[in-house]
């Protein structure tokens, strides 16, 4: 096993990684080829392969007392932040890294805040042209009597969808959400096998939804873990729809009404997304809230009263921004490094990262972390564009696990010619592969300490 150091030290390269890539400050560990088989995998949850969904016990029950709370975090923490919900999970929007979590995985009851996945689902299908904002879905008379919060619809009033969105997400509308569900899908049974299908799609494995209201029934269940994944997807994948979680009033047939997200007149950055209460569930907030550039969610469910879910809702937050920092370390396509090549038409492979690259550090600790770069070597041709071939690993003190990103090839490497081929052959016989990866400009002119 070969390691090769770029002789950078780690806290100098740090501070100029805002703008540069990391890569001069890494560590390089060249492997022994495996057979076919690259550990790397992609360190996010945006697009998770689908599994069994969890099936509700009376243990996992969210609304059951809990005798001990389950806390956790992706950091080593000393003391958590007093809470009085009941289930919280408090995350960075770019790191997708856990600051904070209370009984994450417990089953709970979501109430209103369904709704936020209501919205994902109907902004899906307007995006696809399946759904046009513009037509109109008549109010049924179950609609109309349904109980709870309403945005005031008349029987057999016709309503836009783009209308029915902003009483789902402004006031809650119960009425809304059962105009909407039989409108796409016919009925509010058909909606929720639907949209439990849609939220498992990308990852809320855990999470059944019976309507799209979120009002009561024993079945309609999911987690602070796969809630606060969806409202992930919701700020990722809907961006047209979100300026309705920030949307203080609306006024409906002459009835002015005033959103129940008072963290959004809260000098805390505020800009959605839902809050919900029902007596199971208790009081609820799903919140997202951005300061200096960087986003946190928040989901805590379980409150008494709503003060309580105000007030603490936003002391979790400003414990997050106080507590720790983000640092966006590479570019997804930018050139990270370029790595030795066997038997190729080129020496040499550019590799990238596929996605941003963010981590989130507690202050006191920042500049604690080591990052290594790991490749199969040699890398032999042919090499597709897109394929796997190596991963980043970081670790740091101040976290339970490590972080672990997949590094792609940039381009593609065709196989060399016979002749090249017996070249390679006598020269890795010979000398073995004696070249550390290749740095990109920017990091050569960082190691010779260049501006």
């Amino acid at each position: 096993m070969k390691r090769h150091f770029f002789g950078i030290p780690w806290k100098l390269c740090f501070l100029s990684t805002l703008v540069l890539p990391l890569t001069c400050s890494a560590e390089v560990e060249a492997r022994a080829p495996k057979k076919q088989e690259h550990s790397a995998k992609k360190k996010t949850t945006k697009n998770t392969p689908q599994q069994s969904p969890q099936t509700p016990t009376p243990e996992q029950e969210g609304d059951a007392p809990q005798a001990e709370p389950l806390f956790g975090s992706h950091f080593l923490l000393q003391d958590f932040p007093p809470t009085e919900a009941r289930e919280v999970v408090l995350k960075d929007f770019d790191s997708d890294m856990v600051l904070f979590s209370k009984n994450a995985d417990v089953l709970m009851t979501p109430s209103s805040m369904t709704k936020i996945a209501t919205a994902c689902f109907i902004a899906r299908k307007i995006k696809s042209g399946e759904l046009s904002p513009a037509i109109e879905f008549s109010v049924s008379s179950h609609a109309y009597r349904r109980e709870g919060t309403t945005m005031f619809l008349n029987i057999n009033q016709k309503v836009s969808v783009s209308k029915l969105l902003e009483g789902l997400l402004v006031v809650s509308g119960n009425d809304a959400a059962v105009v909407l569900s039989e409108g796409v899908c016919g009925s509010e049974a058909a909606f929720g096998a639907e949209l439990t299908s849609f939220v498992r799609s990308f990852g809320a494995l855990s999470t059944t939804f019976v309507n799209g209201s979120g009002l009561p029934d024993p079945a309609h269940k999911t987690t602070a873990q796969d809630l606060a994944l969806i409202a992930t997807h919701a700020i990722a994948a809907y961006p047209e729809i979100y300026p309705l979680y920030s949307q203080k009033e609306l006024t409906f047939n002459g009835v002015p009404q005033h959103t129940k997200n008072v963290l959004l007149d809260r000098d805390i950055g505020c800009d959605g997304l839902k809050t919900g209460m029902t007596a199971e569930g208790g009081y609820g907030i799903v919140a997202s809230c951005v300061q200096e550039g960087r986003r946190l969610i928040l989901v805590a469910n379980g409150y008494k009263n709503e003060k309580d879910r105000a007030n603490n809702a936003s002391a979790l937050m400003t414990w997050a921004y106080r507590m720790f920092v983000n640092h966006g370390l590479y570019k997804a396509n930018d050139p990270i490094a370029k790595l030795p090549v066997w038997y190729g038409n080129e020496s040499f492979l550019p590799v990238i990262v596929e996605e941003d690259v963010w981590i989130t550090l507690p202050r006191a600790s920042q500049y604690d972390v080591k990052i290594l770069l790991c490749y199969d070597t040699p890398l032999a041709a042919p090499i597709e564009k897109g394929a796997a071939v190596g991963e980043i690993q970081m670790t740091s003190s101040s976290w339970k696990k490590p972080v672990v990103i997949p590094l792609v090839a940039a381009e593609s490497i065709r196989e060399a010619s016979f002749f090249k081929k017996i070249s390679d052959s006598l020269a890795y016989l010979l000398f073995g592969i004696k070249n550390p990866p290749a740095l990109s400009q920017e990091a050569k002119k960082q190691k010779r300490g260049e501006s």
